[in-house]
């Protein structure tokens, strides 16, 4: 009898936190137009099988009151391998009620480190088409602030890499 209080607490303890959850989710989707959220995590880059650290920053606003489809913008800064840095604007559409997709083509600036020898170190810099796909989980939601698992992955002609990482954002 004992095992079965426990368990029946526990259930209450994880149920009931997810029934305000999906209460003030509902609620913040009704008012809520825009969304300033930060990505940052572990980077892996396909093309230098090597691991870096990332982050992201992007600002969306919902087409309308009850729309799924949100245009936006945002910014992304790599360090793998040198570093890039990533500028686009794009679309998200919410999947389901706490999985979104963005889709944000733009142009990533490469700073590539050369050296010819231990004492001289020369950079050179480019630019080329990007797509960065984001895929956001909100897992926890307080008020107007969400937060959640997110991956991202990013291609250009010569460098693509996926982040996993943390996703929090803000919604006003």
């Amino acid at each position: 009898m004992k095992k079965f209080k426990i368990h029946i607490a526990l259930f209450i303890c994880l149920i009931y936190p997810a029934k305000i959850t999906l209460q003030a989710q509902e609620h913040e989707h009704e008012h809520s137009r825009n969304e300033i959220g930060f990505s940052g995590g572990a980077l892996y880059s396909f093309a230098h099988h090597t691991w870096g650290g990332g982050m992201h920053l992007h600002y969306f606003r919902t087409l309308g009151l009850h729309s799924k489809w949100s245009l936006g913008g945002g910014i992304e800064q790599a360090w793998v391998d040198g570093s890039h840095f990533n500028i686009g604007a794009g679309i998200k559409y919410q999947l389901f009620n706490r999985l979104s997709i963005g889709i944000l083509p733009g142009v990533t600036f490469f700073t590539h480190n050369e050296t010819e020898s231990h004492d001289d170190h020369e950079s050179s810099n480019s630019a080329q088409f990007a797509l960065h796909f984001e895929l956001v989980y909100d897992l926890f939601h307080w008020d107007r602030f969400h937060m959640g698992p997110a991956l991202d992955y990013s291609w250009t002609k010569d460098d693509s890499h996926a982040m996993i990482g943390i996703h929090a954002a803000f919604c006003f």
